[in-house]
């Protein structure tokens, strides 16, 4: 078949340079059909295996791949997109897994015999200082719901999931942070609630060793999830972690301050960043009493307390932010935060006045707070901005 192709389109060149001088239309009518039948002879060739250089060449001289920007990040169309449905169940089992954990550490750390012989004074004084403690709980709750939240599917690649809300890459690390620090605390609680002056040494907590896995586990699977997203989402270019974890706290310290101090809102975040911080250092490096504020825990969980009023400041920060924009009340993940850092004052203010008024213990069985009243009463105005309304 191939050969009489060929043939004929041998054939029809012969006529066609015949009629070149004396019948120039006949030649325009012949050449198209001389170049159909030379075109089918050759698609009629065998085809052969190309080898691998011919492969490598073509690959080098292909075209390169078509890049898409979308949210001010460079994605090229075989990038892989993060698992959103899997990221949003592992935020929602980390936030159980950490709340249980904080919840476990409270109820087995604030009650009788922390050590041996340790006695309540009545059911009410470990009753509201539970309910104190656990005020937290809807900060890391907040907290996780935004970042699942952040997950919505729409993102194409890691570096624009990190680039689709200013406050993701900062939660990731806040729960990285707050997960190796608890399950410092929990490694060594015999030393932090350690009671100076007792002979033999007694604590308020020493966890046994399986008690101490099921807790380092929740936080420790907390912290790597936050730590691995943090990491998967930096922008390519970015080759020192460690510098830009500083560059950013350091630009994040110089920013609290509101942009508009006629705006009511962003004043009140930015006073509540400032105060959580200002309490998460006195609660981190003073000696009693005055770590005690504003947990009014004493030594059972006072050291611990400043993990989650760090995570605190980092809500409160964004939600600055977030003012500062105009996305406070119109994105979704934002109002969590807000709902959280609400809920927080709620809890915490009300556990304060029920020790105040239903604890019959009051004063004279809190006797590091008896020491410090005007810390007491600054963090009680303190967590009292929380409630105020995000409506200008």
């Amino acid at each position: 078949m191939r050969l009489l192709l060929l043939n004929l389109a041998s054939i029809l060149a012969a006529c066609n340079a015949s009629a070149s001088t004396s019948r120039p239309l006949q030649q325009s009518l012949l050449n198209p059909i001389v170049i159909g039948f030379r075109r089918a002879a050759i698609n009629l060739q065998p085809t052969r295996p190309a080898s691998r250089a011919s492969s490598t060449a073509a690959a080098i001289s292909a075209p390169p791949q078509e890049v898409v920007s979308r949210g001010g990040a460079a994605v090229a169309d075989g990038a892989k997109p993060p698992p959103a449905r899997l990221l949003r169940w592992a935020y929602a089992a980390a936030g159980a897994a950490t709340t249980g954990a904080w919840a476990t550490m409270t109820y087995t750390t604030i009650r009788s015999n922390q050590p041996p012989g340790a006695m309540m004074p009545c059911w009410q004084h470990p009753f509201f200082a539970r309910i104190g403690a656990m005020a937290v709980a809807p900060l890391i709750v907040g907290s996780m719901a935004s970042l699942a939240g952040a997950c919505n599917g729409e993102a194409r690649s890691w570096e624009e999931l990190g680039d689709g809300s200013p406050s993701f890459r900062r939660h990731n690390l806040a729960l990285a942070t707050t997960g190796v620090a608890s399950s410092l605390w929990v490694k060594f609680a015999d030393v932090v609630t350690r009671i100076p002056g007792t002979d033999p040494v007694a604590c308020h907590q020493k966890y046994s060793a399986a008690m101490q896995g099921k807790l380092i586990g929740c936080y420790g699977g907390a912290a790597a999830l936050g730590a691995l997203v943090w990491a998967r989402s930096l922008p390519e270019d970015c080759r020192n972690p460690l510098k830009r974890v500083v560059d950013g706290v350091s630009k994040g310290l110089v920013s609290i301050a509101p942009k508009d101090v006629g705006d009511p809102v962003q004043v009140k975040y930015s006073l509540l960043t400032t105060s959580f911080l200002v309490f998460t250092g006195m609660q981190t490096v003073c000696n009693m009493p005055i770590s005690v504020i504003p947990s009014w825990t004493s030594r059972r969980l006072s050291r611990a307390f400043p993990i989650w009023t760090l995570l605190g400041a980092v809500t409160s920060f964004d939600l600055k932010e977030a003012a500062e924009n105009g996305k406070l009340l119109v994105d979704t993940n934002y109002r969590y935060l807000s709902n959280g850092v609400r809920t927080f004052g709620g809890l915490y203010l009300g556990a304060r006045a029920g020790a105040i008024c239903f604890d019959p213990s009051f004063p004279s069985a809190f006797h590091a707070v008896n020491q410090v009243p005007g810390l007491a009463v600054a963090a009680m105005l303190m967590v009292g901005l929380t409630l105020r309304s995000d409506e200008k």
